[in-house]
């Protein structure tokens, strides 16, 4: 049997749009105006929603400042046992940023939401969907909210019973050098229970607020912002010997004074693997700097905007983060660091100002509102990038997933979002869940941002391709995108040796081992999807049409080989 022909068409000619049919006015998937046999669907992005400089900047700036700031270094602190070390670090992930440009050369020449989807699919054409499947599998799987989800309950309660700045003991480690489990929280179900409300509330603004949503996220921005600059002032306080408690000294030598982790016996075998972690964690700090680049179709005048507001935010938050690090170094010393958690603040200000009301009470409510506002950001874009994903009919359900219902919000974007960060919160710990959960997300992402940069090296460099042509005027440095590629195939690498930095619970390999997963799951997903229906009759057809005016008009046909004016399946 002849296998059936897969079909996509990105972008038609407009003149050979159905005659007749109308743009205005459609709402989408269910009860939206379509052709008459159902098929066709119109997405419509309304003018007055759409972000301009300040709204695309702080987009950004809400992605990359969450909880990162506030409770990674910990983590950086027991792996690389050095103050110079993890302060180069943090520079390190900072001058990491500047790789938005590559970014930045596919987001001016492709300016669509969906980010990495419409690089991927652009650069590696053939075998057709395979990069997709991939992406398909990372962004829906685990491109989700639950470490952040988790830590704003964990800050909300520690709002109503007092945050205890104390330590939790020489890293978590038994005297023998032995991760110990931790405690179980006596409230475990009580944290699940507001971490999934915090996401619940969350989407159900952006899918029926969304004016609203985008206030809200503004607002938490500059909060944020203030927080920071707060951290940061406190810093130069410690610096200048304003301190409750005795000078740590950590600046007398590279290492610092002290040992972070006491009575751990180092393994130095594991160093390559400690130092892949830590950088780990630093990019998962700086994560978001691609934010905008998921929804480009609703940012004004997408080429100009986001070559202001990416390197705006990027800098900002780089500089607000090298500062920071440097005030926690000058008021806390490396073992109460390493040992605070995801309390590094907390301990940070009790030794500038002392325990009092405003370490115990104050400060964990200011943390929760940073932590929903990245969760807010980040529900915003990752659920237009899975809709986009939906529009491609490459998911099961793909046209509920697509929906914009009722009022043109990715309302099954939200629900798909939801549904993976809820199943998220339900399954580990709460405990281990936070550094097990973004060290994956951020090894996963690793593997997508890997096909994103020798893909952008084989488009710039290839004698066959049409690349220079198709981009604007902007474009990176081929030197930053090959050091980029190899500091991205170290992060995938170096976990695979054995390390002790991950958590008390999960063995060291299972981040890598399912991280790497993401490409061969999708790998499999694509062969079934596209290989193997096909044989049995099936096939996929998908038509996009993009209007004078940026909305987009959808046609599905799945199922058997039948004319295309019979329903669609819904699988």
């Amino acid at each position: 049997m002849e296998p059936a022909k897969v079909f996509r068409k990105d972008i038609i000619d407009l003149e050979g749009i159905t005659p007749g049919f109308s743009h205005h006015g459609a709402t989408g998937v269910v009860g939206g105006h379509g052709d008459s046999d159902g098929n066709s669907h119109l997405f419509v992005i309304p003018e007055n929603r759409k972000l301009g400089v300040t709204s695309t900047t702080l987009l950004i700036v809400n992605r990359m400042i969450g909880t990162g700031i506030f409770s990674t270094p910990s983590t950086i602190m027991q792996a690389t046992n050095s103050v110079g070390a993890s302060l180069l670090f943090w520079v390190l992930g900072g001058f990491m940023t500047l790789w938005m440009s590559a970014y930045l050369e596919l987001g001016t020449a492709l300016p669509r939401s969906g980010g990495e989807k419409v690089y991927l699919e652009r650069i590696y054409r053939k075998p057709k969907y395979l990069a997709t499947s991939i992406f398909a599998v990372e962004i829906v799987c685990f491109a989700h909210s639950a470490a952040n989800c988790i830590n704003f309950s964990g800050y909300l309660l520690r709002v109503v019973h007092g945050l205890d700045p104390a330590l939790s003991g020489n890293c978590g480690r038994s005297s023998n050098g032995q991760l110990k489990a931790p405690s179980p929280l006596a409230e475990e179900w009580i944290n699940k229970g507001i971490s999934m409300a915090a996401i619940t509330l969350v989407c159900l603004v952006h899918a029926f607020t969304p004016k609203f949503g985008i206030y809200m996220s503004n607002a938490l921005a500059f909060f944020k912002l203030i927080m920071l600059l707060l951290v940061v002032c406190t810093g130069f306080a410690a610096l200048a010997g304003n301190l409750k408690a005795p000078r740590p000294d950590n600046f007398s030598t590279f290492d610092g004074a002290g040992v972070a982790c006491p009575d751990v016996h180092e393994d130095s075998s594991g160093r390559a693997a400690d130092f892949s972690l830590a950088l780990m964690q630093v990019l998962y700090s700086y994560s978001g700097w691609e934010n905008a680049n998921y929804v480009l179709t609703e940012v004004r005048n997408a080429p100009e905007t986001l070559k202001i507001a990416a390197p705006l935010a990027n800098l900002t938050v780089t500089v607000l983060y090298i500062l920071a690090n440097i005030g926690y170094f000058a008021a806390s010393s490396k073992s109460e660091i390493a040992s605070s958690g995801t309390t590094v603040a907390a301990s940070f200000f009790t030794n500038v100002y002392g325990q009092g009301f405003f370490v115990t009470r104050i400060l964990p409510f200011i943390i929760s509102l940073s932590i929903l506002g990245n969760i807010s950001s980040q529900t915003f874009a990752a659920a237009r990038v899975k809709q986009e994903v939906a529009k491609e009919g490459i998911l099961p359900f793909s046209k509920f997933f697509a929906s914009d219902w009722p009022i043109q919000t990715p309302t099954g974007g939200l629900l798909l979002h939801w549904m993976f960060t809820v199943a998220l919160i339900a399954g580990p710990q709460s405990s281990d869940a936070y550094p097990f959960i973004s060290l994956l997300y951020t090894y996963c992402q690793s593997w997508v941002k890997l096909l994103i940069a020798l893909g952008l090296l084989y488009l710039t460099l290839s004698p066959t391709s049409t690349w220079k042509a198709e981009r604007t005027s902007f474009h990176t440095s081929n030197f930053l995108t090959v050091t980029w590629a190899l500091s991205l195939l170290f992060v995938l690498s170096a976990p695979f040796i054995k390390n002790n930095t991950i958590t008390p619970t999960v063995p060291w390999f299972v981040v890598p081992t399912v991280g790497c997963s993401v490409v061969v799951i999708g790998t499999i997903y694509w062969a079934y999807w596209f290989k193997i229906w096909p044989l049995f009759g099936y096939n996929i057809e998908h038509h996009v049409e993009v209007l004078p005016d940026g909305s987009e008009r959808v046609r599905y046909v799945h199922g058997r080989n039948t004319p295309a004016t019979k329903s669609p399946l819904w699988w």
